[in-house]
């Protein structure tokens, strides 16, 4: 009678587990040993004053209302136009060496050509007839946050 109540308890515990959505979290980074390298409490120390210095500088600058850049540059100036009565135009300020990031590239799956690991979740994606280098985009994400990578 016990088993009669038992076992189908059991299976839909299981079934009702099975059908539980898992989320995967993202990959970790590879590992190297360069990134992954722990300060001493020395640098940390350093690095902590030298943003301190840094901090203080900038307040300096804001307080005194100069127009030099952090770096010690003068911001350019527009002459202004003979005609239109010394108004100047604004002119946008221009972002300091802004990199965009490289997208990164994809591994090969070994024994499998056509196929590579997506750089941002692991997952394996068929890239047959795309050359290589090609800039591609990760299916496995939604339109909304869709991630790039390259092909190997």
């Amino acid at each position: 009678m016990n088993l009669r109540l038992i076992l189908p308890a059991a299976a839909s515990a299981l079934l009702a587990a099975s059908c539980t959505p898992y989320v995967e979290p993202p990959p970790e980074p590879p590992a190297d040993p360069a990134q992954r390298k722990q300060l001493t409490p020395e640098e940390q120390e350093k690095i902590n004053k030298q943003r301190e210095e840094k901090r203080k500088r900038e307040e300096e600058l804001k307080a005194e209302g100069t127009n030099t850049q952090p770096d010690g540059e003068t911001p350019k100036v527009e002459p202004t136009t003979p005609d239109g009565g010394g108004e100047k135009a604004p002119a946008p300020p221009k972002p300091a060496n802004e990199k965009k990031e490289a997208p990164p590239v994809a591994r090969p799956i070994p024994g499998k050509p056509g196929f590579v690991f997506s750089p941002f979740n692991n997952k394996p994606i068929d890239v047959k007839g795309f050359p290589p280098g090609s800039l591609v985009a990760d299916p496995t994400y939604p339109a909304s946050e869709k991630k790039h990578f390259r092909v190997p």
